[in-house]
């Protein structure tokens, strides 16, 4: 016990001492600026005729450290109590970034077949779409192709072509197919926007004998 609050304690008892007959209560407080004991506070109470002795109990507290001392009848009974702090340090996690797999790219096929021979258009992209390959190029050619009746040949070849696309030399035996002009430039003008190279169709407009036809087929191309 730090040698300050051994001097208070040996005042107290004093103290005690002189007040022992008389049924008082005494209160003390001390401030010590010390390392081991930064402060101290005493309670004295005296308590008469106690199973027939006089009974003082002083309290002594200070820092950490907790005494109490009870004296009766001349005997000193001395309690002492230490006060702990537990203090538990929680683990901290880190939180690691999500790390989110980036979507595929489409690569770039480096052939492709379109059933038209040697075509630079078949690996060429229109609205990010590929043209017909080679199994659909023919099966949808086969279809025009065997219809007898240009009206419903029209109405098929018009309806597919809003859905896929074609390159140039599909166009192109597309266009043949059709024997009347007027009929031959609506089916140009349905499949022109699907054309995935139409600056390799601009010589189609030979196709048409009128001159006016051949003219518009130029504008629809370069649209």
């Amino acid at each position: 016990m730090n040698r300050i609050v051994r001097a208070v304690l040996v005042s107290s008892l004093f103290a005690s001492s002189a007040s022992f007959a008389q049924d008082a209560e005494i209160n003390m407080q001390v401030d010590v600026d010390d390392q081991d004991m930064p402060s101290a506070r005493i309670k004295m109470k005296t308590t008469t005729n106690v199973d027939g002795e006089e009974t003082t109990t002083v309290k002594v507290r200070g820092g950490g450290a907790r005494m109490d001392v009870r004296v009766t009848g001349g005997t000193m009974e001395t309690e002492h109590r230490t006060e702990t702090h537990e203090t538990r340090m929680e683990p901290r996690m880190e939180r690691r970034p999500e790390h989110r797999p980036e979507a595929p790219v489409a690569a770039e096929p480096a052939y492709r077949d379109c059933g038209t021979r040697a075509d630079e258009g078949c690996t060429m992209r229109r609205d990010g779409q590929f043209p017909m390959d080679a199994t659909t190029w023919s099966g949808f050619y086969q279809s025009l192709k065997s219809e007898r009746n240009e009206i419903v040949r029209q109405e098929k070849a018009e309806k597919m072509l809003t859905r896929v696309y074609l390159t140039a030399a599909q166009f192109g035996m597309v266009l043949d197919l059709f024997n009347n002009e007027i009929t031959r430039l609506e089916v140009a003008k349905v499949a022109a926007p699907h054309v995935v190279n139409p600056q390799h169709a601009l010589g189609f407009s030979s196709k048409w004998r009128n001159s006016i036809s051949g003219s518009e087929y130029t504008d629809i191309i370069t649209q």
